[in-house]
């Protein structure tokens, strides 16, 4: 039996000489595996039905390969390496079609995040994209979502600096080699993701970054999230193409809306308008529409489990909030409210009720049991 590394290092050979999903699937599925199909006699790629081009990747790397010392030559590099059959490699990415079989990882986690939103727009963002960049990004970052994006000029950038400077995890998907940061003045960027998240991409260390494999890219960053939201991007921008992979991968896809005279708002606006994306007018109104705080997404992303609901009206353990938190935590100590309720008895207007119930609710200090009416938890 082929021990494990051994394997895996086959794994990195073949995607090396350029063996996409398609031929993988193709080995997988005439051989029993990878392994399998490394030992097969010459010729055997063609009895596989692959591609002239891959059968002849095939024999190059089974002839020219030496499997064990490109593995350990990536492990030196802090290179970290996933396969189709690793319980690592991101479920949500192994879904899609055409998922990459081999992924390359830097970083100190990830890139499997139970929760995760994928954060793409414009690289020649405006005053008004930057700022609703940081607050929506701001609002699910400080939630512990992880935030996916491309590490590209403008939005993407910004969504991921926002997640560092919030704590949170983030996964930036290169269109080049692991090796290769583009561009070369996020290099400062790129480490600090990988502090705190990682650096991803399909190909290996030496592979230039080209125009073409932006769109191919693109599939990954909506592949690794659970959403994805567009925040300013123009007809020809290549955050539409990642919302058009999360379509077709039956992802959710958010949309900001955008001024009429803008043309950096083209493409967001016609998303919204074709239906194609729902519209998100407000931090509070994404949060709201991730539903981020159901109990199991709590637990997938490592904060502590929420207790039972409250059945009677018996203290609870002191918490630390601000005023008006705590006016509102007061009030729901006698049982699920309406938001109109809470704010009546608490005497404060209905947003600044809002507002406050949003904040509890990520902490997992309440719980909205039903449409706008909110439970407080033990």
């Amino acid at each position: 039996m082929v021990e494990a590394n051994t394997e895996r290092a086959q794994w990195v050979a073949l995607r090396r000489a350029g063996l996409g999903s398609e031929s993988f699937r193709s080995l997988i599925a005439y051989f029993g595996s990878i392994a399998e199909a490394w030992e097969a006699p010459s010729g055997a790629g063609r009895e596989a039905g692959l591609r002239a081009q891959y059968v002849r990747g095939f024999e190059r790397a089974r002839r020219e390969f030496a499997p064990e010392q490109e593995l350990e030559a990536l492990e030196q590099h802090g290179v970290r390496t996933l396969t189709w059959e690793d319980e690592a490699y991101p479920s949500l990415l192994q879904e899609i079609p055409q998922s990459p079989p081999v992924l390359f990882v830097r970083g100190s986690s990830g890139p499997q995040f139970e929760q995760a939103l994928a954060v793409v727009g414009t690289r020649r963002v405006t005053p008004y994209g930057r700022e609703v960049c940081e607050q929506y990004c701001g609002a699910v970052a400080r939630a512990g979502v992880a935030i996916v994006s491309g590490l590209a000029r403008g939005i993407d950038s910004i969504a991921h600096r926002v997640a560092v400077d919030e704590g949170a995890p983030t996964v930036a998907v290169l269109a080049g080699g692991i090796d290769g940061i583009y561009p070369k003045e996020n290099a400062g960027l790129a480490e600090r993701v990988m502090g705190q998240g990682c650096v991803v991409s399909e190909y290996p260390p030496g592979v230039k970054t080209r125009a073409d494999y932006f769109p191919r890219r693109n599939r990954i960053i909506s592949g690794l999230a659970r959403a994805t939201l567009v925040i300013e991007a123009g007809m020809t921008s290549g955050a539409l193409h990642t919302a058009h992979h999360a379509l077709e991968q039956n992802r959710e896809v958010f949309a900001t809306p955008g001024s009429v005279f803008s043309q950096q708002s083209v493409g967001t606006n016609r998303l919204i308008r074709e239906s194609a994306a729902k519209l998100v007018g407000s931090a509070e109104e994404l949060c709201e529409e991730l539903n981020l705080l159901s109990i199991g997404q709590q637990l997938s992303l490592g904060a502590p489990p929420p207790a039972e609901a409250r059945t009677d009206a018996a203290p609870s353990a002191p918490v630390e909030t601000s005023t008006e938190e705590g006016r509102v935590l007061h009030w729901l100590e006698e049982g699920p409210l309406h938001v109109d309720e809470v704010a009546r008895r608490a005497e404060l207007p209905v947003q600044v009720v809002t507002g406050a119930l949003l904040t509890l609710e990520l902490r997992g200090l309440v719980r909205q049991q039903e449409p706008l009416t909110y439970l407080r938890m033990r």
